[in-house]
Parts: C-alpha cells; sequence; structure tokens
C-alpha cells in the first residue's frame, strides 16, 4: 500500500504557540502564588503590629496612669491615643467602674498609612486601683477603753458627705469596735452609738495588724511617702488653698471635702498627711489620710474626712468631725479615746475610698483581668 504524504507546513508554529502558552501559565501561576504568599505575609505583619500596638495602649496607660485619673466618678470615661514606632496606632477608651475598678479598651491599628487594608485588634484589661488594704471594723476601732459623753454622735451606718452626690452607701458596720480587755461606756441621753451591732467586741481590735499592715503595704511605708509631714504640736485654721484653677499644696492645705458647683481645684487632692509627735488640730478642714505617731486632739471646729491612723490616744472635743473611720492604736497602758462635746465620728466607706485611692496605682486584676475583645 502506498501511503501519500501530506503537508507539514505550520506545525512548528503550532507547537511554538502551545509552548508559549504553557511557559505563560505556569509563570502566571508562579506570580500568583508570590502575589498570595505576600499577600498573606503582609497581613500576617499588619495583624501582628496591630496587635503588638493593642498591647502597647494597654501598657503605656497604666506606666504613666496620671493620678487624677482616680478621682473619674463612676461611668465616666476617657479617650487617649498612643502612637507606635511602626506607625501603629492605639486608641484606648478608659471607663471607670464602682468601686476602684478601671475597664480598659485598647484598638491597635496597622496599615493604614501603606494602604486601604487596615489591620485592626482589640484588647480589653480590667484595673484596679492597689490601695492599701485598712481593715476598718467600724466607725472607730481602738485597742483602748472608749468613753463617749455630751452631745456626741457616732455612727457605723454608712453614708456620703451631703454635698459628694457621685457617692453610693455601702454595707453598714459597727460604731465602735473595741477588744475583749476593753470597754466602750455612752454617758448621758445626748450622747448616741449607733451601727451593725453599734459596739462590736472581737480581737482583731487587740491585733497590731488591723491598724498597721495594709495588705501589700503598711504604716510606715504610707508615711515614708506622706506629704506633708509635721514634727508634731498646735495646728489651727487648716484650710484649702487654691490660686485660680490650680491647688496650691502647701502645708497646711489638706484638700477641700467640701464639694460646690463649679468644682474647686482643692476637691481631688488628698494628701496623706504624718505627724512624727503628738497632735492638736483646731479649726478648718482637709481630707486624705492622716497618720499620727502621737496622740491625737480634735477641737473646736475641724472636720476631717478619710482615714485616720492614730498611735496613740485620741481625745475630741468641741464640734470636730471625722467622717470616714479612724483607728486608734492606743499602744500605751494609760491611751484612750475620749469623744466629748458636740463632736461625731461618721462611717462613710465613700469618703475612705476616695482617700486611700488618691494616690494608688493600678494594677490588673487577678483572674481573668485581660480578654480579647472581637
Amino acid at each position: 500500500m502506498n501511503w501519500i504524504r501530506g503537508s507539514e507546513r505550520g506545525v512548528a508554529l503550532l507547537a511554538a504557540l502551545g509552548a508559549i502558552v504553557l511557559i505563560g501559565v505556569i509563570i502566571a501561576g508562579g506570580l500568583f502564588s508570590v502575589t498570595q504568599d505576600s499577600r498573606i505575609s503582609d497581613n500576617a505583619l499588619r495583624q501582628s503590629r496591630a496587635t503588638s500596638t493593642a498591647e502597647l495602649g494597654l501598657n503605656r496607660i497604666v506606666a504613666e496612669w496620671d493620678l487624677a485619673f482616680n478621682q473619674r466618678v463612676t461611668g465616666q470615661t476617657m479617650r487617649l491615643s498612643y502612637t507606635a514606632s511602626g506607625g501603629g496606632v492605639a486608641n484606648v477608651v478608659v471607663t471607670r467602674l464602682n468601686g476602684p475598678f478601671f475597664w480598659l479598651v485598647s484598638e491597635g491599628l496597622s496599615g493604614a498609612t501603606r494602604s486601604t487594608f487596615l489591620a485592626r485588634r482589640r484588647y480589653g484589661l480590667l484595673l484596679r486601683l492597689d490601695t492599701p488594704q485598712m481593715n476598718f471594723l467600724g466607725a472607730i476601732t481602738t485597742q483602748g477603753t472608749t468613753t463617749i459623753s455630751g452631745n456626741v454622735t457616732v455612727n457605723g451606718n454608712d453614708a456620703a458627705r451631703a454635698s459628694w452626690m457621685s457617692c453610693s452607701p455601702g454595707a453598714n458596720v459597727a460604731g465602735a469596735v473595741i477588744p475583749p480587755t476593753a470597754t466602750a461606756a455612752v454617758n448621758g441621753s445626748s450622747a448616741t452609738l449607733n451601727g451593725n451591732p453599734s459596739v462590736l467586741t472581737t480581737p482583731a481590735a487587740a491585733d497590731t495588724n488591723t491598724y498597721f499592715n495594709y495588705g501589700n503595704t503598711n504604716y510606715g511605708s504610707l508615711a515614708a511617702t506622706a506629704k506633708p509631714v509635721f514634727a508634731g504640736g498646735t495646728l489651727n485654721g487648716i484650710a484649702p488653698v487654691a490660686m485660680g484653677a490650680s491647688c496650691v499644696k502647701i502645708p497646711t492645705n489638706w484638700g477641700e471635702p467640701n464639694h460646690v458647683v463649679p468644682a474647686s481645684p482643692c476637691e481631688t487632692y488628698f494628701p496623706i498627711i504624718h505627724v512624727r509627735g503628738d497632735l492638736k488640730v483646731s479649726n478648718g478642714r482637709g481630707q486624705g489620710i492622716l497618720l499620727v505617731d502621737g496622740d491625737l486632739d480634735l477641737a473646736s471646729d475641724f472636720t476631717f474626712t478619710g482615714a485616720v491612723i492614730v498611735r496613740g490616744a485620741l481625745k475630741m472635743s468641741g464640734s470636730s468631725k471625722i467622717v470616714g473611720a479612724i483607728m486608734a492604736a492606743t499602744a500605751s497602758v494609760d491611751d484612750n479615746v475620749a469623744l466629748g462635746g458636740n463632736t461625731s465620728v461618721l462611717y462613710s466607706s465613700c469618703a475612705l475610698l476616695a482617700a486611700l485611692s488618691a494616690n494608688a496605682y493600678p494594677k490588673a486584676a487577678r483572674q481573668r483581668g485581660w480578654v480579647d475583645v472581637f
């Protein structure tokens, strides 16, 4: 049989075109794969930067905490912004919660300056002010004998100062707290001792840890950070001093416990006052934490709002007043507590929280303080 050979012209061209197409497909597939890998890497980088930026926001707000934040009322928020070295931006929202707690939400953003793609990451953190854990068992806690006479009021039922509108009452405590070896005497029909109960007898009142150890800190540590510091003696006319919108923090300015509208610049000033000896104070007003190494004598018309710790004896006369709580260790055998005249000791958890948290810095709350917010 004879075969007839056909024409083969154009076959090479078809083969070349096929090869070109195949090579183009391979190159396009390679480019697509490289592009996808680049995008994935870029996205992962931006997401990592957003994560780091969000963490930066949480860390910066804690490291650069302003003590003025402590005076914000429940529900009040503030917004801060931080820029990371890689170009990311952290927007932090801080919300004041009840008690010594703050809720932080930090949103980290990365990639806005490079393209329209933006990576975002949000973290939440619960902060608690690291306040001194003072064990106030009642309006007045003492190791010694307590004598109440005259027109005196000692009340452990929790109440805020009338002008402190942002405060909510907490649990009621005892009016007077004494150890089993001491007594609390109320003389006269005009003297009142109220609370839940009115008098609590407990060994804790004889424990020095109640008076001088406060969780992570103690009396000595607080005294070391105190300002102002007095050697002792007599003070008359303690009063807030303001100049325009600034509170002038001189030694005889112990803040402004009387809240008014518009607010005084000294309303948020809660100093730690340390007295290295005996102290007598007549007239005036103040707030904060008062530490007295010796005896304390409050006379005339002096009002103090906050926490009072006395190593020695306590005497109150005239129309002096304490709003918050007081602990008198009565370290010497002859140290006692004597309240007379028209004096009053009124328990206020709000006043204590304000005084103890004013100089405290925050730390992350235990047990699930950090959370990923989606």
